[in-house]
């Protein structure tokens, strides 16, 4: 609250559904108008989704194009970002190398292990950037490239609010730790030469509270949701809450978590489940809802294999999969002690993090966190036309995502 009252805003919360869990709804106003991308949703008990609906509020709002106009935008070309060894891991950059060269808008990151300065291209993490909207500010910018060849990679991946830097850092951390994860999953189920079997964790053998929540979510959801373990060879658990979808249509109610806590993970995966349920179904009568839940169109019809990607029906694949037990799994406890891990996670595998501390006040952090070489192809599942990056193909290759037992399961 602190935060939105520095900002000379307000704030109106609405509990969707209050217990746990529960979803709220955050809507910010400037006297009697909302303010722009200012909702939020949230998830959690009923404290923390009310928090959380705040501060996803106020990362919409603070993200993106707010303030890219005051300075710290430079340009590089497309063939020097497409040639910079780290840069160039992400799928989307490596293709600015096949696109005709010219002068690309960037924002300044900072390496985390070494603090060196790397400018990362706007385009890929603030879609807003390519709207129409935007065509003012490029021009100011002296930014007239052609974004028609990468756009489809441009998503708002690695952004999360906090209460300080280093606290919204794990959260964009676990966000596309959670995404890489997701894209794996779907290139080794329908894209991959030898597909692993699923691993579902034994709802059976859930500790008491998860047990609990499961059985909400089913009362909530009127089924019960599949949890598929899709943790990766970085070894931070993620979680899929799975509920297949009628025939043909996409599975797009579904809910994600990754934590170095297999609990809390799982918490957010059911969570997240049962908020975006919930979210598809009161989008046409409640306003917040309705503006965060577009009409997207689907261009991967005319490649069947990206159509079952982006269908992610794994309805077929549960009779056989392999069920495990619950297992939890230690974590740190302050945000420092999880950034520390998730980076040393990362370094392991040779992946570098890259952090821009975008709007810092004494109650409020929004970062923005970039990984090359974690997977976007999560983004199929929007309907968009996009190939595995350096990491899916090795998994579309290889077969070589983490069986159930082995390295990542921190204990």
């Amino acid at each position: 609250m602190a935060a939105v009252a520095e900002l000379g805003l307000r704030v109106d919360c609405t509990a969707v559904l209050d217990g746990d869990p529960a979803v709220w709804t955050a809507t910010l106003w400037r006297d009697d108008d909302p303010v722009p991308s200012g909702l939020g949703l949230g998830k959690g008990d009923s404290a923390a989704a009310r928090v959380g609906a705040i501060f996803e509020a106020l990362e919409h709002h603070l993200s993106g194009l707010r303030g890219l106009a005051g300075g710290g935008t430079t340009l590089r070309p497309a063939s020097e970002i497409a040639g910079d060894a780290t840069l160039r891991r992400d799928v989307a950059l490596g293709l600015l190398g096949e696109l005709p060269d010219g002068p690309v808008g960037c924002l300044p990151f900072r390496v985390v292990t070494s603090g060196a300065e790397v400018g990362v291209p706007l385009f890929l993490s603030v879609p807003d950037y390519l709207d129409e909207g935007a065509d003012p500010l490029r021009e100011s910018l002296g930014d007239h490239y052609d974004y028609a060849g990468v756009s489809r990679y441009s998503c708002n991946n690695g952004w999360a609010a906090g209460t300080d830097p280093v606290e919204a850092a794990v959260h964009a951390l676990n966000e596309t730790i959670e995404r890489d994860a997701l894209s794996l999953l779907l290139i080794d189920q329908f894209l991959g030469r030898r597909r692993s079997p699923l691993v579902l964790i034994d709802p059976g053998t859930l500790p008491d509270d998860l047990a609990a929540l499961m059985s909400a979510a089913q009362t909530i959801l009127g089924r019960r949701p599949h949890l598929i373990d899709m943790t990766t060879d970085l070894g931070v658990p993620a979680i899929l809450a799975y509920l297949p979808a009628p025939d043909g249509e996409p599975a797009r109610v579904r809910g994600c978590g990754a934590s170095l806590s297999r609990h809390y993970a799982i918490a957010r995966a059911v969570s997240e489940l049962v908020q975006v349920h919930l979210a598809s179904s009161l989008g046409d009568v409640h306003s917040a809802f309705a503006a965060m839940t577009p009409v997207r169109h689907d261009w991967t019809a005319p490649y069947p294999a990206l159509h079952a990607c982006y269908l992610s029906d794994f309805s077929t694949r549960l009779g056989g999969a392999t069920l495990v037990p619950y297992r939890d799994t230690d974590a740190p406890g302050t945000a420092a002690g999880h950034f520390g891990a998730l980076v040393d996670a990362l370094s392991r595998r040779g992946l570098t993090p890259l952090r821009r501390d975008h709007y810092v006040t004494g109650n409020l952090a929004v970062v923005n966190v970039f990984v090359p070489g974690l997977e976007r192809f999560m983004l199929v599942t929007d309907g968009q036309v996009v190939v595995p990056g350096e990491r899916g193909m090795a998994v579309k290759n290889n077969g070589v995502r983490r069986e159930p037992g082995t390295e990542g399961d921190r204990r």
